[in-house]
């Protein structure tokens, strides 16, 4: 798994591995199912060390923010998840994780509230977009920066080496009536329109 992990970085790929299943390509807008009650995992194009060729000049050379992936029920998207990486140092030390949620206004019943996406947020509220208030420190390592999707209740919940990162409230299967439950998220794809056009693998 290292060494196919390590090739994946070099290829700019993001991958999401299931434990236990095979990888296939996912191409930016190209949908793949997901079972969230298994371990599903994100990799990212990046470690989370500074690269050591970025120019001088350059946008940011202490971050980079990347592709969202796009977070569906059936064919219909509930929400993008987008992270953004503020690089360690170097192997070893620490650098932080900062997520934030875009709830689809339609079918995911985006709203005007201003809830972040800590632990005691409502499951009641689904900002359009939703700001994590707090990074989250991660320990830079040679393997590509991970975070972990999981349904937990009422919540999509993201977490990086297993400590939590950030959630959102899984919006309603109607939106305003509760009393119909929720949307099932079983599909994720890479940003369509994403600026760095990364192509991504989905493990089954």
């Amino acid at each position: 798994m290292l060494a196919r992990t390590l090739t994946c970085l070099l290829a700019m790929t993001v991958v999401l591995e299931v434990k236990g299943l095979k990888c296939k390509k996912l191409p930016p807008g190209k949908l793949r199912k997901v079972n969230l009650k298994k371990e599903t995992q994100i990799y990212f194009p990046t470690n989370g060390v500074k690269p050591s060729n970025i120019k001088p000049g350059a946008q940011s050379t202490d971050q980079v923010a990347l592709d969202g992936i796009e977070i569906y029920s059936r064919k219909t998207l509930l929400m993008k998840l987008f992270l953004t990486v503020n690089y360690a140092p170097a192997v070893g030390q620490q650098g932080s994780l900062m997520l934030m949620f875009e709830h689809d206004m339609f079918a995911g019943c985006g709203d005007d509230s201003m809830d972040g996406c800590s632990q005691d947020i409502p499951d009641s509220t689904f900002p359009v977009l939703r700001p994590c208030l707090d990074s989250a420190p991660f320990t830079a390592t040679d393997l590509p920066v991970a975070l972990q999707l999981s349904k937990e209740g009422n919540f999509l919940v993201v977490k990086n080496d297993g400590k939590f990162v950030g959630k959102a409230a899984i919006p309603y299967k109607k939106c305003g009536d509760p009393s119909k439950g929720r949307q099932w998220i079983n599909a994720v794809a890479a940003e369509a329109d994403g600026l760095i056009k990364i192509e991504s693998e989905l493990c089954k």
